[in-house]
């Protein structure tokens, strides 16, 4: 796409509502989606967007660095507004904002360049700075960096707009330099073509060569003597024998005077080759046939070649796929938290208020424990758009794989005998729960699919000791004490060649249509990312075995309340909760109240904030969501620390297990809640913050 073929349209800032202002930046994000997307060299319109950006949020300049790992530095690749000023490198050793969003792989916002030690290296006029680091979910490519000389700095709605600019951004540059490659590889092929040397042959109508040159005898891996009086067939792959004689039956019968195409011959050595051939039907001075005149041109590494830029464009189709597929997931549950929440919530109010001995009790605990499932669930999707650390905590194997069983064995074909072996003693790992059960159930699935006719599906635990690394995995195991969790099937097994590649991504051997080629992949990076190794055994025929080894661990002590529901705390006080959700306001109001608490409730930051001005004497602690339209919660909570500097605070999300408060070292004291949340956790929450057992100061 030539540069200046961007050019969106949208209303003028400031004169539109709230709803027409959303529209206009989702009008721009579609705009700047289908320019990229359509663009070979996404360098060549990421200037115009950054100008039609700086333009409709009125920013002072934008511009987009590259990374040049090799040198040490950030290159200046486009610009728009004033950014043209701009440096043109930014060395990674130089304090600035840019470099310090790269190395720490986080955004960062400046409200004042002059009083932050990371500006001062770049001289600017602009009061604020934002700088995005451009990420996809293996790398760190650059860096967005976007300055704003209006006073009120760059608001937050915006901050989320160029968020979501660099996200495309990032993925934009990522199948550029894909593209890149691929034009690299198609000039690496021309070349080997065009460079290569013909072999020539002539043979007899009989198909017996009488003479060759050194160039075909060299071609095939014999000196040219040893090729004389050979038939073509001899030298011919056995699958391409039948459309060989087919063209040269064409030529004999005078349908054709010559004849091209791409076959497989047989080295001396028994090793196939490709080769572009060329047979034409030489005739005498009488103009009777006479001769074949064979032209052959390696072209085994072109073969090659296209077969890896086959796999190249299969790899940015999935990526692509996979970050349509996170994008969309991000939002589902986002959404599906705050329903969650409602229904966990209203479920464990419902169960507080049933007799101990009333036979609902046990409903309600089946609702909160499937709700939980799915909250589980919806983490992982979350895992899709936002990765983040993972949660690890001490877990019980026999646990997770007596889950697995028991949902493998309702869903898998009755076909399939399900089975479970565990050893006499508890083995516990260190892992995140619903990471490790989906680890166990893709394995699952695996086997599933490998016994389409029925078999049998084992799953066992035992512990194993390795006073030595495994010889067959050298540097993957430590030695040491591991759980070894196996699954194993009696399905068709894995073929010897395509054993080294099966935990390659997108590597699949299951019919098109199947399978993504994610399944095994996502279980080696679980394994590796917590200290384990996965070993594999499989015989054609007769099934596979599959092996995660895990650090074990001590049984940790048993906590209070475990094996059941965390005890309710009542509590006094006046609370306030902010979340834009009505049914979650709903639930925190009811069960707080319940719970002895007074409650005021308000659906954004602006009526918190009037709320909290008139009865900041009374209130003692803030229950505020994260995520919220025209100004977010930490928006809201900095605001309130004006208003009171030891405001006490209970962040909440469904977005995030927490770790968005890393951005935010003025509220990391705080506590926080995930999303959905029982009134259980919410009220050990609350005492966990000082709030319950005595009236504030």
């Amino acid at each position: 796409m030539r540069e200046g073929a961007f050019a969106p349209t949208f209303g003028v800032p400031g004169t539109s509502d709230g709803a027409e202002a959303r529209s206009s930046q989702l009008s721009l994000l579609v705009e700047i989606n289908a320019a990229l997307a359509g663009a070979l060299d996404a360098e060549s319109v990421l200037g115009p967007i950054l100008t039609r950006l700086v333009e409709r949020e009125r920013l002072s300049h934008a511009c987009i660095y590259r990374l040049d790992e090799p040198a040490g530095e950030l290159q200046r690749v486009a610009s728009g507004g004033g950014g043209g000023r701009a440096q043109e490198t930014v060395s990674l050793k130089d304090p600035t904002l840019v470099s310090w969003a790269l190395q720490q792989r986080e955004a960062v916002y400046v409200p004042q360049v002059d009083k932050d030690p990371r500006c001062q290296s770049r001289r600017s006029e602009a009061g604020c700075e934002y700088a995005v680091p451009l990420q996809t979910s293996s790398s760190v490519l650059g860096v967005l960096d976007i300055a704003s000389d209006q006073p009120d700095g760059i608001r937050a709605v915006t901050r989320k707009l160029i968020d979501q600019v660099a996200t495309q951004a990032a993925v934009a540059l990522e199948r550029s330099e894909l593209y890149r490659q691929l034009r690299v590889s198609e000039e690496r092929f021309r070349s080997i073509f065009e460079q290569g040397c013909f072999g020539v042959a002539l043979t007899g109508l009989d198909g017996r060569f009488s003479t060759v040159n050194p160039a075909f005898a060299r071609l095939l891996g014999y000196m040219p003597e040893e090729l004389q009086g050979k038939h073509l067939t001899e030298i011919t792959h056995p699958q391409d024998a039948g459309t060989s004689q087919e063209h040269v039956r064409t030529l004999l019968e005078g349908q054709a005077a010559q004849f091209s195409l791409e076959m497989r011959y047989l080295r001396k050595s028994g090793d196939a080759i490709w080769c572009c051939t060329n047979v034409s039907l030489l005739h005498d001075a009488a103009g009777r046939p006479a001769y074949f005149l064979a032209m052959l041109l390696d072209v085994n590494e072109r073969k090659k070649a296209e077969e890896e830029r086959a796999r190249l464009q299969q790899q940015l189709f999935q990526a692509q796929k996979m970050e349509t597929l996170g994008t969309l997931a991000g939002g589902i549950a986002h959404d599906f938290n705050n329903l969650l929440s409602v229904m966990l919530g209203f479920a464990s109010l419902a169960r507080q208020r049933l007799g101990s001995d009333d036979p609902l009790q046990e409903s309600m605990r089946m609702i909160e424990q499937s709700a939980q499932r799915a909250a589980d669930l919806t983490r992982q999707l979350l895992g899709l758009a936002r990765p983040e650390r993972q949660q690890v905590k001490p877990v019980c194997v026999e646990e997770v794989l007596d889950r697995v069983r028991r949902m493998v064995a309702h869903t898998f074909d009755r076909s399939i005998k399900v089975s479970l072996l565990n050893g006499t003693a508890s083995l516990w790992v260190n892992a995140e729960p619903s990471y490790l059960e989906q680890a166990i159930l893709n394995l699952c699935v695996n086997a599933r699919d490998a016994m389409p006719g029925g078999g049998a599906l084992t799953l066992q635990a035992s512990a194993v000791t390795f006073d030595a690394e495994p010889p067959e995995l050298p540097g993957q195991g430590a030695p040491g004490r591991y759980a070894s969790i196996s699954v194993q099937d009696t399905g068709a097994g894995i073929a010897p060649e395509a054993l080294p590649r099966i935990f390659e991504p997108f590597f699949s051997t299951k019919e098109p249509g199947r399978g993504t080629g994610l399944g095994l992949a996502m279980v080696y990076g679980f394994v590796k990312n917590h200290d384990g190794f996965v070993r594999v055994e499989s015989e054609l025929g007769h099934g596979a075995r599959f092996t995660i080894h895990l650090p074990l661990i001590p049984a940790p002590a048993p906590q209070a309340g475990a094996g059941g529901f965390a005890r309710i705390q009542p509590g006094t006080g006046t609370l306030l909760v902010v979340d834009d959700e009505p049914l979650v306001r709903a639930f925190a109001e009811e069960g707080l109240k319940g719970l002895g608490y007074k409650v005021w409730v308000a659906e954004n930051g602006r009526q918190a904030l009037e709320i909290y001005e008139r009865r900041r004497q009374e209130i003692d602690c803030v229950l505020l969501d994260l995520i919220m339209p025209e100004m977010s919660g930490l928006e809201t909570y900095r605001r309130l620390r004006k208003l009171h500097p030891q405001v006490r605070v209970v962040f909440a999300s469904g977005y995030s297990t927490g770790e968005i408060l890393r951005d935010a070292p003025d509220a990391r004291e705080a506590e926080f809640i995930g999303k959905p949340y029982t009134l259980e956790g919410l009220s050990m929450v609350l005492r966990k913050a000082g709030i319950g057992e005595s009236r504030a100061a």
